[in-house]
């Protein structure tokens, strides 16, 4: 056991990220000794770890929520705004970075993978396994979307993705650090990872996920998140696959009231989320805080509150994506909130508000996936596929919980009609600039903004001078 533990240390040194004195030194209550590892306890400790690292607001606890609009269309920065001013201006080198703390994910992942390993497949050890893989796959999954060209549409045939680091690394003598050198894999390869860590990760869920729904990885949970990894892929009829699986089966439906912002305030659409409790409360660094203050209920005769108060509010919705709503039948239109600040008049959503309790600010959990994107999916799959009819049908079906009723739009128009639907459901929770990336289109930008061609090499972010020069064996982007 020595010498995988010296080893996974030195790797999390090659990846960039830190020293520590134990494999286990990762900030979580969750953490055992090293000499109580190789067992179920111990395997569970390094993926709790893991989910309690992705809470972080660098991590899917906010940044890979914001940082898509950001990137996109939908929002632009308030007056007086510091966070994110880089990545609004696409300036080269400030895109999305993740890097360390997903390699940092994965070391914990791939030793608890090699711990069950060792033990009798029980319903727990099974759900475990299944769990392990799921977070491996969604790290994997936003590394290949971030640090690569998409599936299907690379730039000058450059189709460098991300290391592919699936088991623990062994010292078997020689250098540490050349062993430690990961090379990337290819686009192809990846993406091939993921959907096989997905398929894994549902086969040991399915049956032995009790409990873990909707606040850990659970089977649905993976098949839903292999419904979006299609749709990346551009798989089309996989994609419609397991969107239905999830569809049929998913104990949670789409939202079919008048009151949108119940479905953030009680998840009652959230097939997988983060769940924060009173001591993880992300605070001045929550999505709360990112696009607003806290609402003290006051209005004046123009319906505008206040923007002063507890908050950074770095963040307003684009009056352009504003003027895409029905204001009188969609629903969603109440998830926006009318606000002065700083001299100007603005939009801010509420989708992330605080809901967990009003005298704390910032305590929400976190959406990761909705039961609303599976019917997207396969909407647009359909599409795609020039099944015209079933794309209608769920588009129809889609609108019509959302209050605007069936589209009128002929078949030519459709697709469109889809995608923006897609980009009014899911603005602020991550997908803009990747719905624009995964279908090789231009990024669209806000504010007179120039547009960015798929083809500009900032579109795909930069790896990080650290990892560059302690891995001897990564390669730069293109451009940089």
């Amino acid at each position: 056991m020595k010498t995988l533990k010296n080893i996974s240390i030195v790797l999390l040194l090659a990846l960039g990220l830190y020293s520590c004195d134990s494999l286990l030194d990762v900030d979580t209550k969750h953490a055992l000794p090293q000499d109580q590892m190789e067992n179920e306890a111990g395997a569970r400790s390094l993926i709790i770890g893991v989910y309690d690292l992705m809470q972080e607001p660098t991590y899917a606890g906010r940044d890979l929520l914001s940082l898509p609009d950001v990137l996109g269309d939908n929002v632009k920065l308030n007056p007086g705004a510091t966070r994110y001013t880089r990545q609004y201006q696409f300036t080269p080198y400030y895109n999305i970075d993740i890097w360390q703390a997903a390699y940092r994910q994965i070391v914990s992942l791939n030793e608890a993978l090699y711990y069950l390993g060792k033990l009798d497949e029980t319903a727990s050890i099974k759900a475990l396994k299944g769990e392990a893989l799921f977070l491996r796959a969604y790290d994997y999954f936003y590394l290949a979307s971030i640090y690569g060209r998409m599936p299907g549409h690379l730039v000058e045939g450059f189709d460098l993705c991300v290391p592919l680091i699936t088991e623990p690394f062994f010292n078997n003598g020689g250098s540490i650090s050349d062993q430690a050198s990961v090379a990337r894999n290819k686009v192809d390869e990846v993406w091939a990872q993921i959907v096989k860590d997905l398929n894994d990760s549902f086969e040991y869920l399915n049956g032995n996920d009790s409990g873990n729904f909707p606040n850990r990885a659970s089977a649905i949970a993976a098949k839903a998140l292999l419904s979006r990894v299609y749709l990346y892929m551009g798989k089309w009829n996989e994609c419609v696959t397991a969107s239905s699986y999830v569809l049929t089966n998913a104990s949670v439906k789409i939202y079919s009231g008048d009151k949108y912002t119940s479905v953030f305030s009680s998840g009652s659409e959230s097939i997988w989320q983060l769940k924060y409790d009173n001591t993880e409360n992300l605070l001045s660094s929550s999505l709360h805080s990112v696009y607003g203050t806290r609402d003290d209920g006051y209005r004046d005769d123009e319906g505008y509150g206040n923007g002063k108060g507890t908050g950074d509010a770095t963040l307003s919705v684009t009056d352009d994506f504003v003027a895409l709503l029905d204001q009188e039948k969609d629903i969603r239109f109440g998830a926006l909130r009318k606000v002065k600040f700083s001299g100007q008049k603005l939009w801010w959503t509420i989708k992330f508000n605080s809901w967990q309790s009003s005298e704390l600010f910032g305590l929400d959990n976190v959406p990761l996936i909705r039961i609303s994107e599976m019917i997207l999916n396969r909407a647009e799959a359909y599409a795609h596929l020039n099944t015209m009819t079933s794309a209608r049908t769920d588009i129809n079906e889609f609108r019509g919980k959302r209050g605007i009723g069936d589209t009128d739009v002929p078949d030519s128009g459709l697709l469109d009609e889809i995608l923006l639907q897609r980009r009014l459901e899911l603005a602020f929770e991550g997908h803009r600039f990747f719905d624009r990336k995964r279908l090789g289109l231009d990024i669209l930008r806000p504010e007179g903004l120039p547009t960015v061609p798929y083809s500009d090499y900032r579109v795909v972010a930069a790896i990080g001078t650290t990892e560059l020069d302690v891995n001897k064996l990564l390669v730069q982007n293109p451009g940089y």
